[in-house]
């Protein structure tokens, strides 16, 4: 499997559901994404489609995915997702793959020093904000001028809705975040 072909990229942008999601590769797109850190995969098949439309319009830059999800520890309303399927399906791409086990505050602040100029970090529906108290700290060293950032939450149908979090807000929330020292 490599890039979306370009039909592919034009079901996934003007005919995928939920219908909310399209705006997620049209923004892949446009701002020629490369650099994805997802905190909490929703759907992995989301995943790999974003990774296969970013290698189409990545003008010959590698692709990097970073994942970070509970993966076997994930909550029972979630849906089962092992460590070693997420790989699997998003090695297959030929991304860059990282993934990172854990609580989502811990494995973002372990990912940040490396995950510098990313473009797209996605935090999904299933994060509660208490999940990231104490990564905000971290997150504007992985952020650049065009970085997008965006939050994943539920309308009242269950629908994803995404929303773009500023990043004066990411700032505000980092400096309230006290840093945490090595032990």
């Amino acid at each position: 499997m490599a890039a979306a072909s370009w039909f592919r990229y034009l079901y996934l942008s003007h005919a995928s559901r939920p219908k909310s999601v399209r705006q997620l590769y049209r923004l892949v797109k446009r701002q020629q994404v490369c650099r994805i850190v997802e905190v909490g995969i929703s759907d992995l098949r989301r995943s790999v489609s974003l990774v296969e439309v970013a290698q189409r319009y990545a003008g010959g830059k590698k692709v990097v995915f970073t994942g970070i999800d509970w993966f076997e520890a994930r909550a029972k309303e979630l849906a089962p997702l092992s460590l070693k399927e997420a790989y699997r399906a998003l090695r297959a791409t030929g991304a860059n793959v990282r993934l990172g086990p854990g609580v989502p505050a811990t494995s973002l602040a372990a990912a940040a020093n490396a995950h510098q100029n990313t473009d797209l970090i996605l935090i999904s529906a299933s994060i509660a904000d208490a999940d990231l108290d104490g990564a905000w700290f971290y997150v504007p060293r992985m952020l650049y001028a065009r970085s997008v950032v965006l939050r994943e939450r539920r309308d009242s149908n269950g629908e994803p809705v995404f929303e773009q979090i500023a990043a004066q807000q990411i700032a505000a929330w980092a400096a309230a975040t006290p840093a945490r020292r090595a032990a």
